[in-house]
């Protein structure tokens, strides 16, 4: 369809991003560090394929390294895992998006352009970073002044005071006021962010990219990627946002880190990866490394709901251009900002280890057996003979990863017993490994902790003299299935 090119009202363009003859609101107060003469450098734009959800099936192998299956379907039909990679071509406008491809009149190469200068308003640059929420005059402009291109310009101007009377200002007031509570929580201001992108220049940038997305070239074989901190989730977090939580746009406060999880995997690197332990950073540099990560997953997660929204609308979505497009951005921005508050806000509750004699330890590793076994944890269905049988299964990256080998008694979340209590609990969203909180919520006073008895049976299955121990006390233990 053709539509008319509407009348360009400054008002109507987005919040201090794109060129218009109103003032730009005010930004944090300039910093030393901030005021330095740095090299300049944008982000790059978002161009490799979006996995929206996780995809269906399961791969059959792992993938060549170097070459993660969504790198592959780009380079398709030459691709070096190309059975992978047709896999996963057949769930394209399903479970994968691709941002490159443009439909004419409906999603158009100005329309990418559009939110690349946005994504430079509001988040900055790699050299000199920032997080800019749109002040409220901003935001009311930019969510009540759209243009439903598809009508003439006087049918416009009723609409736009329908809209008007329908805006629901306190709605957006209170997102814009949560947003705003959580960056400053999150440690989101220009200093920490600049002081930040220097440190992770020197220690992250040549396994984790620029813009966070994780660099394909350290993609070894049988292992992970570097993490894609773009999509907003991460597997090793402690955050267990409740049920009752709004429900926000963008990708949800689920698989959210809390700050405390993301200091320790710089702090303790990650068991079982190429991601070594930090140990000389000082606290300042890891306080300001942690913000500068958020700062990037922040940024990639508002550029890829945006996406996704823009390329796939829903039934009743208008055409995302102009200021439609302008307020889908700061819509997602502000949720996305919202929800890392809600993660923070909202730690999975870790009982302390109680103190134990060797007998009680071993009693509560046999209960655990049982209840790992059982069909309300269900933990076979993925760790079948303890995880030493290969079931590979795609992840939210598109990337194939493998169910732990238990019996290795190596875990990339820790391996203390709140580490293992924590994964347990809160499940690892973007493997779609289950949470099982419920079994000890609401149970009654004195009652064994189940997850505390699957913890210590974890830890004895991994040792072969605490086995041994279980097998004495119950003879009907098997290790071997």
């Amino acid at each position: 369809m053709n539509h008319p090119r509407p009348l360009v009202l400054c008002v109507a363009l987005s919040s201090f991003a794109l060129v218009g003859c109103g003032t730009s609101p005010p930004t944090d107060p300039p910093s030393p560090a901030s005021t330095l003469t740095v090299p300049s450098g944008r982000y790059p734009a978002r161009t490799d394929l979006l996995a929206v959800k996780i995809p269906d099936g399961a791969p059959t192998r792992w993938y060549t390294a170097q070459f993660p299956p969504l790198r592959s379907v780009r380079l398709l039909p030459n691709a070096p895992d190309a059975d992978l990679a047709g896999d996963l071509r057949k769930q394209f406008n399903k479970a994968i998006l691709d941002p490159t491809l443009y439909e004419q009149d409906v999603w158009m190469p100005a329309q990418g352009d559009r939110i690349a200068r946005l994504l430079d308003a509001h988040f900055g640059t790699s050299a000199a970073p920032t997080v800019r929420i749109p002040t409220w005059e901003h935001m009311v402009a930019t969510g009540v002044v759209r243009f439903d291109q598809s009508v003439s310009f006087g049918a416009n101007l009723k609409d736009i005071r329908a809209k008007l009377g329908k805006a629901k200002l306190k709605d957006w007031e209170a997102d814009w006021k949560e947003a705003s509570a959580a960056k400053s929580e999150l440690k989101l201001d220009d200093a920490t962010l600049a002081r930040g992108s220097v440190v992770y220049r020197r220690w992250c940038l040549q396994c984790h990219g620029p813009s966070g997305a994780g660099d394909p070239a350290y993609a070894v074989e049988a292992g992970p990627m570097p993490r894609d901190y773009r999509q907003g989730v991460f597997k090793y977090v402690t955050a267990f946002p409740p049920p009752t939580a709004p429900k926000k746009a963008g990708l949800g406060a689920g698989g959210k880190a809390r700050r405390t999880d993301l200091k320790q995997t710089v702090r303790n690197g990650i068991d079982g990866t190429i991601m070594p332990a930090f140990t000389s950073l000082t606290a300042v540099e890891l306080d300001d490394v942690v913000s500068y990560v958020i700062h990037l997953s922040v940024r990639g997660e508002t550029e890829f709901a945006t996406l996704s929204r823009a390329i796939k609308p829903g039934g009743d979505d208008p055409i995302y251009e102009g200021g439609e497009l302008d307020w889908l951005f700061v819509q997602h921005q502000l949720a996305v900002l919202t929800n890392w508050g809600v993660a923070e806000k909202n730690p999975i509750p870790v009982p302390q280890a109680q103190s134990m004699t060797e007998k009680d330890r071993i009693e509560s590793a046999v209960r655990g057996y049982r209840l790992y076994n059982s069909s309300d944890f269900g933990c076979t269905g993925c760790h079948a003979n303890y995880g030493r049988v290969q079931q590979l299964k795609w992840d939210a990256w598109g990337t194939i990863v493998q169910p732990r080998n238990l019996t290795l008694g190596v875990y990339r979340g820790g391996r203390t017993g709140e580490d293992l209590y924590a994964r347990i609990y809160g499940g690892i969203a973007p493997v779609a490994m289950p949470s099982s909180g419920q079994h000890v919520t609401n149970v009654a006073p004195r009652t064994p902790d189940k997850i505390w008895d699957i913890v210590h049976f974890l830890h004895a299955l991994a040792d072969p003299a605490d086995r041994k121990r279980m097998q004495a006390k119950d003879p009907t233990i098997k290790f071997d299935q």
